[in-house]
């Protein structure tokens, strides 16, 4: 009897600690977060705030070509559009392209396009970091090198033979051994 009780007690403090505490619930909208066409939470002004849903389209061909979209009333949106490439082929591939937009914090609005296939995701957009331009004498030497033919060292340098550990000495036209 007394096993019995221990055994209750430790279930009891269990299933007690395993209960989600309401802070990590989604906030209650007071009726359907779905059946209703909104959305509770989710980057509204005021916590708990319902956010309209004013479009939304799902569509699967079953031939591995898709779209959807949807829009918010807080100025969220995202659409996409997906195809099968070389179906049935040893080559097949998932590919898919569309964009989504969003209000920053700051105020800026966000538009990312992309196409996600092969090659991997490929974002395009105003607020992303890009590298800087080549400079044009590097520019300029890459298409020299690529006019003669790549080299022929496999994209290594080579020290002409007997030039052993000389130091280099400047000349006119660059450095001699």
């Amino acid at each position: 009897m007394q096993s019995l009780v221990v055994i209750l007690a430790v279930v009891g403090a269990a299933a007690a600690a395993a209960r989600l505490d309401n802070l990590y619930l989604p906030p209650s909208s007071g009726g359907s977060r779905f059946g209703g066409g909104a959305v509770g939470g989710g980057g509204a002004k005021s916590p708990g705030a319902d956010i309209p849903i004013l479009k939304l389209e799902n569509v699967n061909n079953g031939d591995g070509s898709y779209n959807w979209a949807y829009e918010t009333g807080n100025g969220i949106a995202a659409d996409e559009r997906g195809q099968l490439k070389n179906a049935g082929s040893k080559n097949e591939a998932q590919s898919a392209s569309g964009s989504f937009t969003y209000t920053a914090p700051d105020g800026q609005k966000i538009t990312v396009l992309y196409i996600a296939d092969e090659n991997g995701f490929q974002p395009q957009g105003s607020h992303l970091p890009t590298p800087p331009p080549i400079p044009e004498a590097i520019l300029k030497s890459l298409q020299q090198i690529k006019a003669s033919g790549g080299g022929s060292g496999g994209g290594q340098y080579s020290v002409p033979a007997g030039a052993g550990a000389l130091p280099l000495q400047p000349t006119q036209g660059g450095y001699r051994y």
